[in-house]
């Protein structure tokens, strides 16, 4: 019975000794899976803050652009025209784009115009942070020097040059941009170092931690002046030397504790229990590993998933911006010319040669060849202000037919009526009218259509090569536009060829898509709303073709319209 009795001991004893060192086991594996998760999840959400304070900084000079790169921001800076600064460089851009404070410097360096917090000050108040922004302004001269003398005009080159940084102002941490006051048409020529200055300060606050934290999910983000305790995690601001001036703070995520909180019960419970339920317990613990492996594959994927949607999302929103500031210039500069020539025309009569004519209908005896003279000047003046009118309205009917053109594809409202057709009947009249715009820019337009048959729209395929030579019309400058027609075994292929400034590789995709334009700040002095390849494109699916790209940068570009020989339906209609 003692033989048996210490038998049984040494075997429970065995058996507490080996489920103690299994335990123990588990619970420093646990230990080590519980800290890698955490320091994953950890260095995650560092990555991201990273990422998105630094889109922070880098989204000020954009949002200046949306006005400071206009020739309406040159004329009325210099005409030192407060109220318009304040609407356009001031209060818009607090209201808009949450700056706290804007500031306007002439050619010296001197203060024009200074907004705080929503309120026109005396341009003095940027005398208290002059000294701070200084090498700021030093080093954006700098920059713009070396653009001017590299171009005859440099408006185009000088509309992407800007400095910005985070800087310390006494006891508060704020991100400064400063970016020339250029022109967006080239009209407006300025000698280089006149141009003025506009600078936006915003300050690295609460509101902003949130707009950073929020997006990816940073639990009581806030800035501090002082690295974080343990317990918060942190990215910091850099100044221009590399010293952190301040810290981005949030309660980082811990889903491996968090876990092991909510599974230590369980554990506590199963290592009481009996030997008789050591199996179960560890069949239990292998199926509780499998799921935790199983929601460790499935939590990658999950944040692959949303990676990925939050990367889509800002593309979309930097679509959105790109487009309303392009959309908001293109209306605005017809816009412009038709209201200042009605404004022009309801004074008329206080011209000098409206006065002039006048003066000479009095006189006795009447000059009949000074008043024709006059009415002449007069008649001429009236026109060209008519034409200039007429053009600037017809702009107006292109871009917004060509914004229903888009919405009616979205909605699945645009008709497609192919018919068959000589190419030549869809494709010369387009050719003669392109021809106007080459000769006006000095360009070589070369056709060779060969005469065959092709199922399309008439119509609706002039408009798609509308775009495509109108788009190789505006981005050559030199050489020659060609169009050719070659045929396949079912289709008809229609060749656009320029000598333009070519297209990135990486580029080649995302033409085609809606209100996407390869260089902003180019496409702000060439007319359009990123939608005319798109919609081309559309068309052409609905026509039953395709359009096709090859370009090289420098050497110029190719795109090919191809369109079926016969068709299988009378009517197609928008999915």
């Amino acid at each position: 019975m003692s033989s048996n009795q210490n038998t049984l001991s040494f075997h429970i004893s065995f058996f507490f000794a080996v489920f103690g060192a299994v335990l123990l086991g588990v619970i420093f594996v646990s230990h080590g899976a519980i800290k890698l998760k955490d320091e994953s999840a950890l260095a995650r959400q560092e990555r991201f803050a990273a990422r998105s304070l630094a889109a922070a900084i880098e989204i000020l000079p954009q949002q200046q652009r949306s006005a400071t790169v206009w020739d309406d921001a040159i004329r009325n800076v210099a005409a030192g025209d407060e109220e318009w600064m304040d609407e356009n460089l001031g209060v818009w851009m607090q209201e808009y784009f949450g700056h706290h404070e804007n500031y306007i410097l002439d050619q010296t360096d001197a203060p024009l115009f200074a907004s705080v917090l929503g309120e026109i000050r005396s341009p003095e108040a940027y005398f208290a942070r002059a000294a701070v922004i200084a090498p700021l302004v030093s080093q954006l001269r700098e920059k713009m020097a070396d653009v001017s003398a590299q171009h005859d005009n440099p408006f185009e080159a000088l509309a992407g040059v800007a400095v910005v940084e985070p800087l310390r102002f006494d006891d508060e941490v704020s991100i400064v941009s400063v970016v020339p006051i250029t022109s967006d048409s080239g009209e407006v020529v300025q000698e280089p170092g006149t141009e003025a200055l506009h600078i936006a300060i915003r300050r690295v606050d609460a509101k902003l931690a949130r707009k950073i934290g929020q997006p990816i999910e940073l639990e009581d983000a806030a800035f501090a002046a002082a690295p974080p305790v343990q317990s918060r995690a942190a990215s910091p601001v850099y100044g221009s030397t590399g010293e952190p001036l301040a810290w981005l703070v949030w309660k980082p995520e811990r889903p491996g504790t968090e876990l092991f909180l909510e599974m230590w019960p369980f554990f506590l419970l199963f290592g009481l229990v009996s030997s008789t339920t050591l199996f179960l317990f560890a069949q239990r613990l292998l199926e509780v590993s499998r799921q935790l492996q199983a929601s460790e594959v499935q939590a990658h994927l999950d944040l692959a998933a949303l990676e990925k949607a939050r990367e889509a999302a800002k593309v979309a929103d930097q679509a959105k911006m790109n487009f309303m500031s392009i959309v908001s210039h293109e209306l605005r500069t017809p816009l412009t010319v038709i209201l200042g020539y009605a404004r022009l025309g309801q004074n008329l009569r206080q011209f000098p040669f409206a006065q002039q004519l006048d003066e000479r209908l009095l006189r006795q005896p009447v000059n009949v060849n000074l008043v024709k003279s006059s009415v002449d000047d007069l008649l001429k003046f009236t026109t060209t202000g008519m034409e200039k009118i007429e053009k600037s309205g017809e702009h107006l009917l292109f871009l917004v037919n060509q914004l229903l053109d888009y919405a009616k594809m979205e909605t699945g409202g645009l008709e497609i009526r192919p018919v068959v057709c000589d190419v030549r009947e869809v494709l010369e009249p387009v050719v003669e009218q392109m021809r106007i715009l080459t000769d006006q820019k000095g360009l070589e337009l070369e056709a060779c259509i060969t005469p065959c048959l092709v199922v399309a729209d008439v119509i609706r395929t002039r408009q798609i090569l509308i775009n495509l030579m109108g788009n190789a019309i505006k981005f050559t400058d030199s050489g020659k536009v060609s169009v050719s027609v070659t045929e396949s075994e079912d289709k008809v292929h229609i060749d656009v060829c320029d000598t333009g400034i070519g297209i990135e590789i990486h580029e080649l995709e995302k033409i085609f898509y809606a209100f996407h334009q390869t260089d902003l700040s180019f496409s702000r002095s060439a007319e359009g709303t990123g939608l005319g390849l798109s919609v081309a494109k559309e068309l052409a699916h609905l026509e039953g073709g395709t359009i096709s790209v090859k370009s090289e940068v420098g050497l110029g570009s190719t795109f090919t319209l191809s369109l079926p020989k016969e068709v299988s339906t009378p009517m197609i209609k928008a999915a």
